[in-house]
This record gives structure tokens, C-alpha cells and sequence, in this order.
């Protein structure tokens, strides 16, 4: 880096000491949240500054300085690194085309993940005011990595933490230049970097390692739609699951090649296959958008019987030992829009279906044998408990809010578990519907817990992962994701398992919320994931929301 007595270097040094640092209004702000519930002695706001004319000319003329022999090609995550990505094209001679990466793929128009030109054939610069963690350059080159492009460099007005803490990014081959680093304030502002002062554990980007990934639906995903889509699952060999050009897909485990496929006739609105499937010994089900429900030979795909009784099917199949079928239906009829059916396995033939709902059935009903019921909830915001046998309403409760997703049954206390669109957990008394307890969360809930002994694991549409106690009825802890959750919590070996809108799977200490390592893949995660033992290694198998399925195998542990 240039020397710190040079002009430019000193006027960076002051404009962090007197616009960037900020103590006494954040303590004042940070003292007031309910959020986090923490108070900040201080931050480094670069949010204001990273605007203003004298800044940007002075980052650019150490950029400039610091690239004076190369031609380089800078880019950023939005929102952050879009001005000084404009500044340095403008300014710096060094710089020949400029980018900028999205921090999600875009709803709508072309569904670009970055924006602006990129040649494989010059060096690239991924430029910020700070390097914290290293979170969101770990997340860019991931996703250019995935666009056939490498990042050389970093560049930085400011790096707060020591030079080992950046393992993975120098892992990857990616060199680490910043202006300045916290302990170039030890005398100003007595500051220094922060894995001098706290030495909180170090959350691991590369507990995993990639062994395959497949693209399915190559040009037919469906970018304008995030939600759960039709998620993954397994037996020993094989991985099963729908995409959104209406093909349905069994994999390989060993290398993610297709054993075979199957292509539904069409679907509605660019909605196809959006059914989990199910399976039972010979057979996997899953339900489509033209109004079926499928059910396929495991081994060959060929098809056993087809049931259609609905206009169109979101909801995800139920089998019940290895002899009924459940699913919900949705109608586009005035007076029928929603319903659940129960499907012979052996005959495809309909058992019983209650047509009482009255709004689409999105979510997935679910049976146990043990209490004797059948529940479902519905966009109507009700949930309804059928019986087994007959498909008769037991019970109905009215929440007011939507539901999309399954229930869970707590056998221990008797209750049925569902989480709802607006923002509640609702605990129900399984003999006749009536509210034990609800749980709240910021937002709406689009996940289906897991229910461990007497806790109860969840994402939420808020960004954060839950754990509430059912013994007492209190919250014992939650994890801040960095995007939206739709996917449903994995508990596998004391690990709670959860995708998140921002590209990250979080592996979670069930006991304190503690996150043990973070998975990066370039989309988001909207579906659950499967974790297995194989070949004595844990295996985890993630399914993005634009159809590709990643095999990630542990590492083996540093010596």
C-alpha cells in the first residue's frame, strides 16, 4: 500500500476520523433497539461519506496509485459499492470495464444476478468501503465463480480485522488491498482490529466442500417466483425432484446424473412443478400445476396411475404407511376453491375428499395415526382436522391468516403445530382445535417447524431462525440471517439445518443458536435441505430457487 504520509493517504485518514467514525450517536441508537438487544460502542459509517465528491476523488487517486502498472476491471455488491464503482470508472486510468453484483437475482425483467460488462481475459477487482468478515466478497465471488468469471483482488478504504482472519478469501487466490486497517487508529480513536479485542469464535465458510452440481431446467427456470419450490428427497441411491419447465427429475446421489426423467403437459402462469415429493417402497408422488397427482415407479419412472380430480396443484404429497396418499387441491371455481383428497396407493382411486375449504389448499396436509387425523391449513386462514377415515371436519380454527406450508404433530402434549403468513406459530389442542399457546414472530412464517423433545425450530419471512421452548413457552434464542427465509429447518445430529434467501446454509447449534458454518451457493435457498452419512462423512444436498442441486461432502478436520 502507498505510504501513509502521502497527501491522498493523509486526507483519507482524516475523513475517517472525522465523518466516518461514529460512537455517541450509535450508543444512543443501539441502546434503544429491541432488536438486537446490544449496544454498539462504536461503528464505522461509511454510508454517507461514501457520497460525497472529497471522498471518492481521494479513493480513486489511491486506487489509481495503488494499479498505476495494470489495467483492471472493478465491480461491487448493491447498494454499498455502486458509487465508488462509478467514481473509479470515471476517474481511474486503471479501470477498463466496470460491474456490479446483485445481492439477489431480480423478480422481474431479464433476472440478472449482475449487471454491467465483464471480460474473462482481464484481472478482476471487487472494490467496498469496509472488509469485515468477508461475508459479502465470499458471496460475489461465489456468484461470478458460478458465471465462468475469477476474482484476482479486493480493494478497501478500511479492513478491521487481522490478516488470518481472511483464510478463505486468500484461499481462493483473491489478495487482500486496503487503504487502512483499524490499527492504523490506535492512537486517534483507540481502536484496533477486531480480532485483537474479541476473539469470538471464527464461523467457517469451507466446513463443506463442492463435489457436484447440476443445473436442471437450464432455460426454462422460473425467476419471478420465490417461494418453496419442489424440493429434494432421497432414499439411498437416489435424489428426487420437479423443476420449473414441468420435468421431473431422479439423480444420481454419486455424481448428480439423471437416471431418469419425466415431462408433465403443462402447467399455469409459469408454474409447472412446485410439489415436494413423497415416497413410499416402489413409488414417488408428487402433484403439478395441470390439476395431477403423480405417482411414478422409483426405479424407471414409468408411470403407475395418475389422479386428477383438481384444477391445479401447489400442495406437497403426505403418504401415510405405504397405503394412502394425501394432497390439497386447488379449483378455479366461485364456489370451490380449495379441498383435500386421500388417494389409494395400490388403486389411485379416491378414498375421500372434503371440499370445504374456501380458498386454494397451498399448504400440505398431514396425517398421524395415532391421534386419528388428518390437518391442513389453507389460504382461507383457517386450519382444518379431518377425520382419517372418513374425510368429516373435526374441528376448524380461525386464525386470519394464510397458510402455505405443513403442520407438525407434538404427540407429547397433543397439539398441532402451524406456522402462518402473517406472524404466527399456533399451538393447537389436537382434540378439538382450541389455541394452547401462539408464538410471534417480526413477519410471516412461509416454513414448516421441526419439533425437537421440547423445542420448536423455525425460519421466518423476518430473516431469522428460531427456537422456542414449548415447556415454558418463552423464545431461547434467534439466529439474523442476511435474507429472508423460506426453506424448513433439518435437525440432524444436534444441528439445525436452514436455507436462507441470501445464498447462506446455516449449520446451528440446536442448544444456543450458535452458528457452527455457513454455506455459500450463488441463488437463494427456499426449500429444505437433505443431510446424510455417507461413507462416514456428512453429506448435505441443497437445491437452489433456479434449479441447481449441489452435493457438498464435510471436510476433513485441520490437524
Amino acid at each position: 500500500m502507498e505510504d501513509h504520509t502521502s497527501t491522498e493517504m493523509k486526507k483519507m485518514k482524516q475523513i475517517i476520523i472525522d465523518k466516518v467514525f461514529e460512537n455517541e450517536k450509535i450508543k444512543d441508537v443501539s441502546s434503544r433497539s429491541s432488536i438486537y438487544g446490544e449496544t454498539n460502542a462504536w461503528i464505522m459509517n461509511f454510508k454517507g461519506v461514501s457520497v460525497e465528491k472529497e471522498f471518492l476523488t481521494t479513493f480513486t487517486e489511491i486506487f489509481s496509485k495503488t494499479y498505476k502498472d495494470k489495467v483492471v476491471q472493478v465491480g461491487g455488491m448493491e447498494s454499498g459499492a455502486l458509487p465508488l464503482i462509478a467514481a473509479l470508472s470515471l476517474g481511474s486510468p486503471s479501470v477498463s470495464d466496470s460491474f456490479y453484483v446483485r445481492k439477489a437475482r431480480k423478480k422481474h425483467d431479464l433476472s440478472n444476478i449482475y449487471e454491467g460488462t465483464i471480460d474473462k481475459n482481464i484481472p478482476i477487482v471487487l472494490v467496498d468501503d469496509i472488509l469485515n468478515r468477508g461475508s459479502t466478497f465470499l458471496k460475489q465471488i461465489q456468484i461470478l465463480k458460478d458465471e465462468g468469471f475469477t476474482v484476482s483482488e479486493v480493494f478497501v478504504a478500511l479492513k478491521f480485522r487481522d490478516d488470518e482472519y481472511y483464510k478463505e478469501l486468500n484461499s481462493k487466490g483473491v489478495k487482500i488491498n486496503y487503504i487502512y486497517e483499524l490499527n492504523d487508529f490506535e492512537d486517534t480513536l483507540s481502536a484496533e482490529n477486531l480480532a485483537n479485542v474479541k476473539r469470538e469464535p471464527k464461523i467457517p465458510y469451507d466446513a463443506y466442500e463442492r463435489n457436484w452440481a447440476v443445473k436442471l431446467a437450464e432455460h426454462s427456470s422460473n425467476m419471478y417466483t420465490v417461494i418453496p419450490k419442489s424440493g429434494l428427497v432421497d432414499d439411498d441411491e437416489h435424489i428426487y425432484t420437479g423443476v420449473d419447465d414441468g420435468t421431473f427429475y431422479c439423480l444420481n446421489k454419486s455424481d448428480g446424473s439423471t437416471k431418469w426423467k419425466y415431462k408433465i403437459g403443462f402447467g399455469v402462469a409459469g408454474k409447472n412443478i412446485f410439489s415436494t415429493p413423497a415416497l413410499s417402497e416402489k413409488f414417488v408422488f408428487f402433484g403439478a400445476y395441470d390439476g395431477n397427482l403423480y405417482c411414478l415407479d422409483k426405479e424407471t419412472g414409468k408411470v403407475n396411475w395418475i389422479f386428477f380430480d383438481a384444477d391445479y396443484i401447489g400442495s406437497s404429497p403426505h403418504v401415510e404407511n405405504d397405503e394412502y396418499v394425501y394432497i390439497g387441491m386447488e379449483f378455479g371455481l366461485w364456489k370451490k376453491k380449495g379441498g383435500v383428497a386421500k388417494v389409494s396407493i395400490k388403486t389411485g382411486k379416491m378414498v375421500w375428499a372434503n371440499y370445504e375449504m374456501m380458498n386454494f389448499t397451498h399448504a400440505s396436509p398431514v396425517s398421524n395415526k395415532k391421534l386419528d387425523m388428518v390437518v391442513c391449513g389453507c389460504n382461507d386462514g383457517n386450519v382444518y382436522c379431518f377425520d382419517r377415515s372418513s374425510g368429516k371436519l373435526n374441528w376448524k380454527f380461525e386464525a386470519k391468516e394464510e397458510f402455505k406450508y405443513g403442520v407438525v404433530f407434538d404427540e407429547k402434549r397433543k397439539l398441532v403445530i402451524i406456522a402462518g403468513m402473517g406472524n404466527g406459530i399456533y399451538c393447537l389442542n389436537s382434540k378439538d382445535g382450541s389455541l394452547w399457546h401462539k408464538f410471534e414472530g417480526l413477519f410471516g412464517f412461509y416454513s414448516t417447524p421441526v419439533i425437537e423433545k421440547d423445542h420448536l425450530y423455525i425460519g421466518g419471512l423476518d430473516k431469522r431462525v428460531y427456537c422456542f421452548s414449548l415447556r415454558d413457552k418463552t423464545k431461547k434464542w434467534e439466529v439474523v440471517t442476511g435474507g429472508r427465509i423460506f426453506a424448513s429447518p433439518v435437525m440432524f445430529e444436534d444441528h439445525i439445518y436452514i436455507g436462507s434467501n441470501d445464498g447462506n446454509l446455516y449449520e446451528i447449534d440446536k442448544i444456543d443458536g450458535r452458528v457452527l458454518s455457513r454455506t455459500i451457493i450463488s441463488e437463494r435457498i427456499v426449500n429444505r435441505i437433505i443431510v446424510t452419512i455417507e461413507e462416514n462423512k456428512k453429506v448435505l444436498y441443497i437445491k437452489s430457487f433456479t434449479n441447481e442441486v449441489y452435493r457438498f461432502v464435510e471436510k476433513d478436520e485441520e490437524i
